[in-house]
């Protein structure tokens, strides 16, 4: 089984707004809600992939029926926890004219130690033997920045394959406990390394540092310019595609999911790589946070480019 954690949702707002401009009135010309939070994404992803996956994390306040309605809706399995605090909104400005894309996110609520155990307690109970275990997102104020860390040891101790896509205090932590697979993009690749990064081969060097160390894998999302695949045995360079973009948010999620579906799949490296930027493509075509589905991805495949270090 496929679980993934979400231990910040929001309830993505987007607007649409032609040539967005500060301290002016701005009119919006189109707006939609989207369920987010990076694991859900991952779970929405992977549901149009036919892979069922059972989220958790935290949920609460204005939002909570919202989210139960469209997680049931989408048949994905719901094991988050009841929180009293409202579950974030998080806003996105999309500027269709300039093609400029702003996020506006919001901390989160307070997680209580009550309600902090309650969620350890079931992600224990939801971990076994073979399962493929996603840590994704930020986390609230009151959540220490070790929590990845203690959920991964718990998942290896249950005998599940973890994946990371974490960044800052929360990644340098969470990998003191060697998880199979982590998903830095090329920005918090360098807060991670606390270092500049100027070249292609200044990442894959650190990369296989990264691996030498115990990380199984190590996938960099590069943004347009594509990814790098970084294995014990394998350099993989990928090319970004050239698509229309309606919106950059949820493209690592998609990757991410990209990663599942491989591992479950038995995809070679080189088909993993070419199926998480063909991922990345097909999402940001899409508005909001709407999950890019498998004919969209598999129109793409053909159309990425990767050559072996």
């Amino acid at each position: 089984m496929v679980i993934t954690v979400t231990l910040n949702p929001a309830m993505d707002k987007t607007l649409n707004i032609d040539d967005f401009s500060l301290g002016l009135v701005n009119r919006v010309n189109k707006l939609r809600y989207d369920i987010g939070g990076k694991g859900i994404n991952v779970s929405k992803v992977l549901k149009n992939f036919d892979i069922d996956s059972k989220c958790t994390g935290f949920l609460g306040g204005m939002w909570l029926d919202s989210f139960d309605k469209e997680l049931k809706q989408r048949d994905i399995q719901n094991y988050f926890v009841e929180i009293k605090s409202h579950t974030r909104t998080n806003t996105k400005v999309v500027d269709d004219k300039n093609k400029i894309y702003t996020d506006i996110n919001e901390a989160g609520p307070i997680i209580t130690e009550e309600e902090l155990q309650r969620f350890i307690s079931r992600f224990e109970s939801l971990c076994s033997d073979g399962d493929i275990v996603v840590l994704s997102g930020g986390v609230g104020p009151s959540i220490s920045k070790d929590i990845y860390r203690k959920l991964i040891k718990i998942a290896k101790q249950k005998g599940a394959f973890v994946i990371l896509d974490a960044e800052g205090e929360l990644l340098s932590e969470g990998l003191k406990e060697n998880p199979d697979i982590i998903k830095p993009n090329e920005t918090e690749f360098e807060i991670l390394l606390n270092k500049d990064l100027e070249t292609e081969e200044d990442i894959i060097i650190e990369a296989k540092n990264l691996v030498k160390k115990g990380i199984k894998t190590v996938l960099i999302s590069l943004g347009e310019k594509g990814a790098l695949y970084v294995t014990e045995d394998e350099v993989i360079i990928g090319r970004g595609l050239k698509v229309p973009v309606k919106s950059t948010v949820g493209a690592g999620d998609s990757m991410v999911a990209a990663l599942v579906y491989s591992k479950i799949n038995n995809f070679s490296s080189e088909e993993t790589l070419k199926f998480a930027i063909a991922c990345g493509g097909a999402t940001v075509t899409l508005e909001g946070t709407e999950a890019c589905t498998l004919n969209q991805v598999e129109e793409l495949l053909p159309k990425v480019k990767t050559r072996i270090k």
